[in-house]
């Protein structure tokens, strides 16, 4: 298995934006999508003002703030996953519009990549079931706010 480096993320709300910003501050680079542009909008103030904090409390240095800052692409297509190692999709708990994401996924993203649900109730086999690559489909359950954590 490659190691993984890039993280896209889908859903720009508070779960989504979360995992985005945990997976800044820890090094990786991070594209994160909306299909509402306010939304990315939000999920970027959100973002920025969490790692602030997080150099405010001295959990970060200022450089280490702009580096986690700077790591992250906020991507207005998920064709801007073509190069992501992982995706973490966090968006509206529905199986049909999961299912729908997932093979939209599946034409972008390189063959290596895994796909992931942070779903707690939807079947991961039948999400899976919308790809050519149901092996490297998982769930990541999460909760919320993630940062905290």
């Amino acid at each position: 298995m490659a190691e993984i480096k890039r993280i896209g993320v889908v859903g720009g709300g508070q779960m989504g934006s979360g995992i985005a910003q945990i997976a800044a501050v820890n090094g990786f680079e991070v594209w994160i999508h909306d299909s509402d542009s306010e939304a990315l909008s939000r999920a970027k103030t959100s973002i920025s003002s969490g790692i602030q904090n997080l150099v405010s409390k001295r959990k970060l240095t200022s450089g280490e703030g702009v580096e986690a800052v700077n790591s992250i692409t906020y991507a207005l297509s998920l064709e801007d996953f073509c190069s992501v190692d992982i995706v973490i999709e966090a968006i509206v708990e529905s199986e049909d519009v999961k299912k729908k994401l997932f093979f939209q996924l599946d034409g972008i993203v390189k063959s290596s990549a895994i796909l992931a649900s942070n779903t707690s109730s939807i079947s991961i086999t039948r999400l899976a079931s919308a790809t050519k690559r149901p092996t490297q489909v998982n769930t990541i359950v999460l909760s919320s706010p993630l940062q905290v954590m």
